[in-house]
């Protein structure tokens, strides 16, 4: 189950990035990059100690 709680966070975080990267969307403060990228870097973070482990 964390494997998959992992992936999740991951994908998440990735959708995040890509949303700012879009330049219809609302206007990319920093805050948002922010956000997006400490999503993304707990999700990598989860897959490498999971992985690691197994």
């Amino acid at each position: 189950m964390a494997k998959l709680t992992a992936w999740l966070v991951t994908l998440i975080g990735i959708l995040l990035v890509l949303e700012q990267l879009i330049p219809d969307t609302f206007s990319g403060t920093w805050f948002n990059w922010v956000v997006a990228l400490a999503v993304l870097a707990i999700g990598i973070g989860k897959l490498v100690r999971n992985y690691k482990s197994s």
